[in-house]
């Protein structure tokens, strides 16, 4: 990735972003054990939504290896978002080196700078749930379709392997057919796979969620999927179904743009 241009006495407001990818929530599960692998994952992910809010113009500028300043400025305020999420991992990546760099000698890098540390703290709170994570990342949208279909899936297998039972399973062996279900080979189950241990936390603290898979319209495939994701980030469903329905309004948008 090219370095973006250095302007040292400009100063610059960091333009406000709307809502954008989470690379925390591309990054697989467990994270690699190089440093340096799991920053050469940040910097793809980084540049690739980078990409994505830059105009066609700031586009051509960058592919012509010539990064216009507005277009440093959407890199900057990207990284300070990523940041309230990411974390400290966020500065493995070697783009992010190049900027920090670029920082010191910037009018207005001091600000900047500052900035991220309250970034990083801000991640710190939310890892130590001490704060709520933001609900604004387009990708849930598409990870809820995906996800509920999945979810449709598995409650069939469920319904058809439980149906000759001549009583109630428990609690524990419907989270063991989950576990097994989801963990056997294919991709068929692959963002139930990707947050298997949270589904497995979330039906180990919730019973009765996992006896109501039984209970036809009472374990709607959605309505399930908002209850683990309002459990995971300390929300009500209905606010991750309405925030979830709001995203999906800015896609369809971005999409017609």
């Amino acid at each position: 990735m090219m370095s973006a241009t250095r302007r040292k006495s400009r100063k610059r407001a960091t333009p406000a972003l709307g809502p954008v990818p989470q690379i925390i929530t591309r990054i697989p599960r467990p994270y690699p054990p190089s440093a340096e692998t799991l920053g050469a994952i940040i910097t793809k992910e980084l540049s690739y939504i980078w990409e994505g809010i830059l105009s066609d113009s700031e586009i051509r500028e960058l592919r012509s290896q010539s990064v216009s300043a507005s277009g440093v400025e959407k890199l900057d305020a990207l990284i300070l978002k990523q940041a309230e999420t990411l974390g400290w991992r966020l500065g493995l990546s070697e783009l992010v080196h190049l900027r920090f760099n670029d920082w010191d000698f910037q009018a207005n890098g001091p600000v900047l700078f500052e900035k991220y540390g309250k970034a990083l703290a801000k991640s710190a709170r939310r890892m130590q749930k001490l704060e709520p994570p933001p609900i604004d990342d387009p990708d849930l949208y598409r990870g809820k379709q995906e996800t509920v279909l999945e979810l449709r899936l598995f409650l069939r297998s469920l319904r058809n392997a439980f149906s000759r039972l001549r009583r109630q399973p428990s609690s524990d062996e419907l989270i063991e057919y989950f576990r097994t279900t989801i963990s056997a080979d294919g991709d068929a189950f692959i963002h139930l796979k990707t947050n298997i241990n949270s589904w497995l936390q979330f039906f180990r603290a919730d019973p009765i969620s996992v006896k109501l898979l039984l209970h036809g319209k009472r374990a709607a495939p959605a309505t399930l999927f908002d209850a683990w994701l309002a459990w995971g980030k300390g929300f009500e469903p209905e606010t991750i179904r309405q925030k979830i329905s709001e995203l999906g309004r800015f896609v369809r948008d971005s999409h017609q743009s």
